[in-house]
């Protein structure tokens, strides 16, 4: 197993001026859209061991001399999982890299759909993925740097997805669905 770096020292990595892009937060109902029991307690519990609002950061940064639109899982924050949430973050990072015409390099650490959200989190892939080709359509390279681990549609979409893939020794990388 490789080492799971926090989602911010994993860009700390890779860069030294990552600027966090703003995000709107949603608002949902109580323990989430399936009144999951528990979620809501779980989430706050995250929150408290990460740090994070939520299981990815995105912001912009320069690396090798390039500006770059960063995506970073937080594989601590539930598995990194995607949900509502984590769509409105990953879609609002792909527009404002195609709003500057910026590549996106993604640092990808995720157990896939959270299932507290049911189908509202598997439509996130969807979302993720629509912006993946809007973003190849527009000609901005996507890099993603699959982490330990990267399994589930985090893998089908941001990993498999791109234009260039690479591992860090050690990942596990995995899709059964």
């Amino acid at each position: 197993m490789a080492d799971r770096l926090p989602a911010r020292e994993a860009v700390t990595a890779l860069t030294d001026d990552f600027t966090e892009l703003p995000d709107r937060i949603r608002e949902s109902a109580p323990d989430g859209p399936l009144h999951w029991p528990g979620y809501d307690a779980a989430h706050a519990r995250a929150a408290e061991r990460t740090g994070e609002r939520e299981s990815v950061i995105c912001g912009t940064a320069r690396t090798g001399g390039t500006d770059v639109v960063v995506i970073a899982f937080e594989f601590g924050f539930l598995g990194g999982s995607l949900g509502e949430r984590t769509g409105d973050r990953l879609e609002s990072a792909y527009v404002h890299a195609r709003a500057h015409r910026l590549p996106v390099v993604s640092l990808v650490a995720t157990g896939g759909s959270r299932m507290q959200e049911g189908m509202l989190a598997l439509t996130q892939l969807q979302r993720v993925a629509r912006e993946s080709v809007l973003t190849r359509e527009a000609g901005l390279p996507q890099i993603a740097v699959v982490r330990d681990p990267t399994t589930g549609g985090g893998w089908a979409t941001l990993g498999a997805g791109a234009d260039v893939v690479l591992a860090l020794p050690g990942a596990q990388v995995g899709f059964a669905g």
